[in-house]
């Protein structure tokens, strides 16, 4: 996992940077870890499958939507900035 890490001035601009990079990781890990623990929640939901690996599967994927989420929110900010700092007189 390659992650630029958000530098003083865009944390001083936008302070939930740095948090919201914290909770990436950990839904990263999260996902990982589920991934691994239950292997199976690579394949198809199938009927009679035990509610732990359902449960893993759900959790994983919510971990995934949490961090595209995270990412585009990631964007937003620092074009943002970026259009903001154009406008700096110096």
């Amino acid at each position: 996992m390659k992650v630029r890490v958000p530098p003083p001035s865009d944390l001083y601009a936008s302070p939930a940077l740095g948090p919201l990079l914290v909770l990436d990781f950990a839904a990263a890990i999260a996902a990982n870890a589920l991934h691994a623990q239950h292997v199976e929640i690579e394949g198809d939901f199938y009927p009679g499958e035990p509610d732990e690996v359902t449960t893993a599967r759900v959790l994983a994927r919510e971990c995934d939507m949490l961090r595209d989420t995270l990412r585009e929110f990631r964007r937003r900010v620092l074009a943002r900035l970026d259009r903001e700092r154009g406008h700096w007189p110096f």
